[in-house]
């Protein structure tokens, strides 16, 4: 690396920390540092090329205030005896990376397991695009008409189980009330056709009940008021 790569300064460095070389306390020696910094989930499934697995390692992102040069930050990863640092060109890519989530060819790691220090914030690097919410929405209606969800609470409580964040993310912030009418839609639909079905066992059961009691002599008026029907009703069950 050339000294004027090095000179370069950026806000944002990434470093690489390897478990079995770092000190044992090398969160509290970065925490100290009172920069804002952000932690992968320890990539422990990782793998090369020739299908091995990669060692074990944390990727670190560095949010500093202000520009820092290389020479600066290079105090910190050799504090940690890491690898020396790299300027990150896209801080959104490389929180992202933190967990594989632009990558379905790498292992996907937790993104709950990533750990913010310092105060870093990094929930709008996950924000979806527009695009991406309009095909969230998509699956999370067909979800609901295929598995006939008849119950906000039951869904939400499926998304939270299965951890899908960008479902809540579509449902909580401004979908609730079309994903709501839908699983309305999907209870009333059902209700309906309950009530059908019920209403169709009566109606049988009095088509058999009205010629079992005209078989024993009872006059249709008498049958009429016996099931509570119309004589109309007697008639036309006779007829079947």
């Amino acid at each position: 690396m050339t000294e004027k790569k090095k000179d370069v300064r950026s806000r944002s460095w990434a470093m690489v920390v390897y478990p079995e070389s770092a000190p044992k306390n090398w969160r509290e020696m970065l925490d100290n540092t009172r920069i804002a910094w952000v932690e992968s989930p320890l990539h422990d499934k990782d793998v090369n090329p020739d299908g091995t697995i990669k060692k074990s390692h944390w990727h670190v992102i560095l949010m500093y205030g202000s520009n820092k040069s290389y020479s600066q930050v290079l105090e910190i990863t050799e504090m940690l005896h890491a690898p020396i640092p790299q300027k990150i060109q896209n801080i959104k890519g490389a929180v992202r990376y933190l967990v594989h989530t632009d990558n379905p060819e790498k292992y996907q790691y937790n993104r709950e397991d990533i750990k913010c220090h310092g105060g870093a914030d990094i929930d709008q690097y996950f924000a979806l695009s527009a695009s991406s919410k309009n095909e969230v929405l998509w699956d999370i209606i067909e979800f609901i008409r295929e598995n006939q969800v008849e119950s906000l609470v039951e869904f939400m409580g499926y998304i939270q189980s299965a951890n899908k964040r960008d479902w809540f993310d579509v449902t909580a912030n401004r979908n609730t009330l079309i994903i709501k009418a839908v699983i309305d839609s999907v209870y009333q639909d059902n209700h309906a056709r309950d009530i059908k079905r019920s209403e169709e066992k009566v109606r049988q059961d009095n088509v058999l009940k009205v010629k079992e009691l005209s078989e024993k002599g009872y006059s249709q008026r008498k049958i009429a008021d016996t099931l509570g029907i119309s004589k109309t009703t007697v008639v036309r069950y006779l007829n079947k």
